[in-house]
This record gives structure tokens, C-alpha cells and sequence, in this order.
């Protein structure tokens, strides 16, 4: 497909919603959204990028092969749910810093926020996993 005007705003689509779905994520703790959700609207922008560029587009973009991705995601998943084991706490307690940031104010950060990320990697790697792969059965490159 040579429309240049669909192809650019696929890309701009694209990037859009990749910030929507990590303010989805980092929105997650207080407010409806976290790491799933974050997740599915990131698969939906690579989706409709796919349907117009083909699945060899989206695998250039994400530099690691998806299943990478997945195994990413559960070593965060990992990491939040053994590190306050280490601290003498139960796993999956929530451990909170709270820092002073030069422009950005007081920030709490935690393992919460670890896990969601583990999530959001995880859940994206397998989604585009699965549509990477119906895609390249249905000879769907451009």
C-alpha cells in the first residue's frame, strides 16, 4: 500500500497511543487503569499499525522478539513479588520511596508500580505475540 498520507498517520496513531497507554499505566494505582489496560491500547495502536504496514513493520519496532518481551515482563513480575522477601516483609508488599525530584515535586515510587510495569510488558509481548503470529498465517505482509 503506497497511500503516504494513511502511512503517516498510522505512525502518528502509533505514537499516540503508546503515550495514552503509559499514562494508563502510571494512572493505575490511584485511579482506574494500570498495567493490563496500559497493555491493551498499546496492542490496539500496533495493531491498526500492523493492518496497514504488516507484521514484519511491527517486528522491526519492537527490537526484541515478543516472546522476549513476556519473559521481561514476568522477570519484573518476579522482582516485585521476591524483593521485600529480602527486606524480612511477605511477598507482594508494597514498598514505597519517597523522593524529591528537581521539577517534578515529591514522587512515590514502589514495587506496586514494579509489578504493573512487569504486567504492561508481559501482557503487550503476549497480545502482539498472538497477532503477529495470525498475521504472518494469513500472509498478511505488505
Amino acid at each position: 500500500m503506497n497511500n503516504i498520507i494513511l502511512e503517516k498517520i498510522a505512525l502518528l496513531f502509533l505514537r499516540g497511543i503508546a503515550l495514552m497507554s503509559v499514562f494508563l499505566l502510571l494512572r493505575g494505582h490511584n485511579s482506574p487503569g494500570g498495567g493490563f489496560i496500559g497493555a491493551i491500547v498499546l496492542a490496539i495502536g500496533f495493531i491498526f499499525y500492523g493492518i496497514i504496514f504488516g507484521s514484519d513493520r511491527i517486528e522491526r519496532i519492537l527490537y526484541f522478539n515478543t516472546r522476549i518481551w513476556m519473559g521481561i515482563g514476568l522477570g519484573f513480575v518476579l522482582l516485585a513479588a521476591v524483593w521485600p522477601v529480602f527486606l524480612g516483609h511477605a511477598p507482594l508488599t508494597g514498598l514505597w520511596y519517597i523522593g524529591h525530584w528537581p521539577l517534578l515535586g515529591e514522587m512515590h515510587l514502589g514495587t506496586p508500580l514494579i509489578f504493573d510495569t512487569g504486567i504492561f510488558i508481559g501482557v503487550a509481548g503476549l497480545i502482539l505475540s498472538v497477532i503477529i503470529t495470525i498475521m504472518e498465517v494469513l500472509k498478511w505482509n505488505t
